[in-house]
């Protein structure tokens, strides 16, 4: 039985999952490109740059002007969740081109912990706020996420799982020449919930970080002014 889970999880689940998102996603863009834009033309001042459009809109991502102007709490939960969750998920993508990085679990464990925070806080504030509707599905993301979060924490404090094994399995899979996971229960649960996650990010606004690169390049890139 526990082999099959190995199976499912590690070697079928992880194709499954990147190509719901990858397809998920391409609708998406496919979507944004078609919409009808009432206003064509930037209200900020335009850039050509690409670069500098890009350093403008990370800076607007990891800054967050608008709620640290009108709601210091969503400012300080939001950016605790970001700044927790791109370290996350750069540690987790390292494994593409190595094992292990110095401090990796501690800057790790550290990170996993300010986004479950922060997405504890977003459900607190969502709970009491009345001004915004929401939904089952808003408050299943969040759970979701917390779910993984402390799962992946916990695995990081207690060094349960072998870096060299889970940088095998993930070379394994990119190369389409798949090996079975780190044999570990909470590993193999946090990896479902994580490809949970994943295959569930473009279907919502959780899929809002890439939509403000998109939207925003527009805005910012005088390029497509004047154009119909």
């Amino acid at each position: 039985m526990y082999e099959y889970m190995l199976l499912i999880v590690g070697i079928i689940l992880p194709y499954l999952t990147l190509a719901v998102f990858g397809i998920a996603l391409a609708y998406n863009f496919f979507k944004w490109m078609f919409l009808p834009r009432p206003v064509m033309w930037a209200i900020f001042p335009a850039k050509e740059n690409t670069v500098s459009i890009l350093l403008t809109i990370a800076k607007r991502i990891f800054s967050l002007p608008g709620p640290r102007k009108f709601d210091k709490l969503i400012f300080t939960l939001a950016w605790m969740f970001h700044i927790g969750l791109i370290v996350s998920l750069s540690l987790h993508a390292k494994y593409i081109f190595l094992p292990h990085l110095p401090f990796e679990y501690e800057m790790g464990s550290i990170a996993g912990l300010f986004a479950a925070i922060g997405s504890f806080g977003f459900i607190i504030r969502r709970y009491y706020d009345k001004r915004a509707e929401s939904y089952f599905a808003d408050y299943f993301a969040l759970v979701l996420l917390i779910i993984t979060l402390l799962l992946g924490t916990y695995i990081r404090i207690l060094k349960l799982v072998d870096p060299a094994q889970l940088w095998g399995w993930v070379q394994g899979i990119l190369s389409l020449n798949p090996v079975l996971p780190p044999t570990n229960t909470l590993f193999l649960i946090h990896l479902f919930f994580a490809q949970i996650y994943m295959m569930y990010l473009p279907f919502k606004t959780l899929i809002h970080p890439i939509a403000i690169f998109y939207g925003q390049k527009v805005i910012l890139d005088k390029r497509h002014i004047g154009k119909e």
